[in-house]
């Protein structure tokens, strides 16, 4: 058996309760967006829009980004930008209708970087 410890702040790393109470804490994040939804598991999260254009996209996405970086502030939490990344999914005639420059999705002040394959911890 482990030896006794008490712990006087947080929660031991390791522990069961640990993920548990972080999964609680960061439960409300999808209610800050306001164009778009949130697919969420253990601490991956995916937010998803849909547009019809560049700027349409550019729009909504930067705008519940920048609803998240609040959020993010208000929950005192930081965010790896290194692993925040977007992808532009859609029939190769809507995605060949988009301009040919990417758009500029930003949170905070960084700019995510654009990629045309992902894995989530979901797939």
């Amino acid at each position: 058996m482990s030896k006794t410890r008490t712990v006087k702040c947080g929660i031991p790393q390791g522990s069961n309760l640990g993920p548990l109470l972080f999964l609680l804490y960061i439960n409300d994040l999808p209610n800050c967006l306001t164009s778009s939804s949130a697919s969420m598991f253990a601490v991956d999260t995916n937010v998803s829009t849909n547009g019809k254009t560049n700027d349409e996209l550019q729009e909504r996405i930067n705008v519940d980004l920048e609803n998240i970086h609040q959020w993010l502030l208000a929950n005192k939490l930081t965010l790896n930008k290194d692993k925040t990344e977007y992808m532009i999914i859609g029939s190769r005639q809507r995605i060949s209708n988009l301009v040919l420059t990417d758009p500029k999705i930003e949170l905070g002040e960084s700019v995510i970087k654009r990629v045309h394959k992902s894995k989530t911890l979901a797939a």
